[in-house]
C-alpha cells in the first residue's frame, strides 16, 4: 500500500531547474544565466553560497527562471542588489 501511494504522490512532484526556450520546447538546462541573476538582484558570489549553478554560456533569460531566483532570494532574506548602467 505505501508503495503504491508512493507512486501516486510522485506525480505531484514539482522539479524546480533552470529551463531555456528551444522552439517550442523547454527543456531543463545546466546552470542560470547571468542575466537572470541580474534581473533577480542576486550576484555571483550569493548563488553560489545558495548551491545555484551558473551557466556563463547562457545569454537568454526565461521569467519562470527569474521567478525560481527572487523565490530563493526572498527565502534567504536578501536584498535585491541593483546594477547601475552607464
Amino acid at each position: 500500500m505505501r508503495t503504491w501511494l508512493e507512486r501516486w504522490f510522485a506525480r505531484t512532484d514539482v522539479k524546480l531547474a533552470p529551463q531555456a526556450t528551444l522552439g517550442r520546447e523547454a527543456p531543463y538546462v545546466q546552470g542560470y544565466s547571468l542575466l537572470e541573476l541580474e534581473r533577480a538582484g542576486l550576484t555571483e558570489d550569493q548563488a553560489s553560497m545558495a548551491g545555484v549553478l551558473i551557466d556563463r554560456t547562457r545569454t537568454s533569460a526565461l521569467g519562470c527562471n527569474v521567478m525560481q531566483l527572487d523565490k530563493l532570494c526572498r527565502a534567504r532574506g536578501w536584498k535585491k542588489v541593483r546594477r547601475e548602467t552607464i
